[in-house]
């Protein structure tokens, strides 16, 4: 017996009469709307490819990102120190590690939409305790990155970003499942082109003979969240967006 009929014959066989009815028709009853859904059925691939348009900038995020695009040089390949990358990368994974064995010895857990918060902006020049952030459901987590990525990030100039909004991307990325669901990723890559505009000044002029002298600068914080998000997350492609070498 070939493969697809050891396939085919994983299906239980059919349970319900199916009716007939005409293309373009609405459909009388019951039997005719089960015929249009075994019909539309019939004709779905057994692959399907992710609409990539889920993940596409905002036009806010473009413009962002074509300004930092036109103030690079363009004279040299641009790319990141892959110590600063590997170290980055290790360090955060161990601390996600950390925050897991936490959570499981956590006894109050803030679960589904429970976990109500009074946030403002204000909140985020505060350092994020650790108890409360390792208690968020993933549910609240998100909430709280897609908040900071369109109100604390901006890189309007009236727009001020909170004092500890770093600590606050980082320590909620610490407490993000894996594999990540395709609605979470997308603000999770939002927040990583927030970052990256953030940080883009960096970008011409890091690398491993000045990193010591890179990391004192006051953005070298979103430089980082912009490489973990692109590394350990592997949104690669966000590297290439702003013109750096995967």
């Amino acid at each position: 017996m070939s493969e697809v009929e050891d396939y085919d014959d994983c299906f239980p066989p059919q349970a319900l009469p199916i009716g007939t009815h005409k293309a373009g028709e609405k459909p009388q009853d019951g039997l005719q709307y089960l015929s249009i859904v075994h019909s539309e059925a019939a004709r779905i691939p057994d692959v399907i490819s992710a609409d990539r348009r889920l993940f596409a900038p905002e036009t806010g995020d473009m413009a962002l990102r074509d300004h930092t695009m036109s103030s690079r040089d363009h004279t040299t390949a641009l790319s990141f120190p892959s110590s600063l990358i590997n170290e980055q990368v290790r360090k955060f994974s161990e601390l996600r590690q950390y925050c897991s064995r936490m959570q499981s010895l956590l006894p109050n857990k803030l679960q589904g939409d429970h976990a109500m918060l009074n946030i403002s902006k204000k909140t985020f020049d505060e350092e994020p305790c650790l108890s409360l952030v390792l208690s968020l459901s993933q549910v609240s987590v998100m909430e709280l990155l897609d908040y900071i990525q369109e109100l604390c990030l901006s890189t309007e100039q009236k727009s001020r970003v909170p004092g500890s909004i770093g600590c606050w991307v980082f320590s909620l990325l610490c407490v993000v499942d894996k594999p990540v669901p395709m609605d979470y990723m997308a603000i999770i890559r939002s927040v990583g082109r927030r970052c990256a505009c953030l940080s883009s000044e960096l970008f011409n002029t890091l690398s491993s003979e000045n990193l010591q002298t890179s990391s004192e600068h006051p953005n070298f914080q979103f430089l980082v969240l912009f490489i973990l998000v692109c590394h350990y997350f592997e949104q690669f492609d966000l590297l290439q967006e702003f013109g750096v070498k995967v």
